[in-house]
């Protein structure tokens, strides 16, 4: 029996050391402030201290590898498909595109000016960094879709090829539209200057004026 149950030990091993792999290899970057979904599930803040996770039941890839939601550039036009949006389309992230009114810890902000910040694990060359924010009347109960959202960025910011820093929190002065209010789902695009590919973060908010 030994001889049977060595082996399924060294597989598991090997498994859990080949997933970690997967998920460090495409480990890039999130949005801290205002807290994320992915991040809102991550069981450490960005320093590497353990904290309480704001949301629960969020699978294996928030729960560790809330830097990984990585999809194709040149969203709306591109990028992950409608359903899909908050998950990129990765199985291991597929809870995150559940949507119902309550499903997710939301953070309280006034509309206007906020900052907003992005950590990142692994630096890459930009071209720009978008915030898209959810329509009035959008549907809280269905998955994101590209019908959610105002597909114009309330808040732009062009970096035309520069490297950001690494292991610094980078923080953008946004303006949220004033006709917004209530629950709010905004849409944090990182596009890459060099890849074919951009990192993409929800953040679940609650607006007052």
């Amino acid at each position: 029996m030994s001889k049977l149950i060595l082996p399924l030990i060294l597989f598991s091993l090997l498994s859990t050391v080949l997933c970690s792999i997967s998920f460090q290899s495409s480990a890039h970057g999130y949005v801290i402030t205002p807290p994320s979904r992915s991040y809102m599930c991550f069981v450490r803040d960005y320093s590497g201290n353990q904290k309480t996770p704001g949301n629960l039941n969020c699978g294996d890839g928030p729960t560790y590898y809330p830097q990984s939601l990585e999809a194709l550039k040149n969203f709306p036009a591109s990028g992950p498909v409608d359903g899909n949006i908050a998950s990129v389309g990765d199985i291991a992230f597929a809870p995150l595109d559940e949507q119902t009114p309550d499903r997710w810890k939301k953070t309280e902000l006034k509309t206007g000016s906020n900052k907003f910040t992005w950590f990142l694990t692994a630096a890459h060359k930009t071209t720009n960094w978008r915030y898209f924010i959810t329509k009035t009347g959008w549907d809280q109960s269905s998955p994101l879709t590209r019908a959610s959202f105002d597909l114009t960025p309330f808040c732009q910011r062009d970096d035309n090829g520069a490297a950001p820093p690494l292991a610094t929190p980078i923080d953008f002065q946004c303006t949220i539209p004033a006709d917004r209010t209530g629950y709010h789902v905004i849409l944090a695009v990182w596009d890459v200057y060099d890849t074919t590919n951009a990192f993409y973060q929800v953040i679940d908010v609650n607006l007052t004026k």
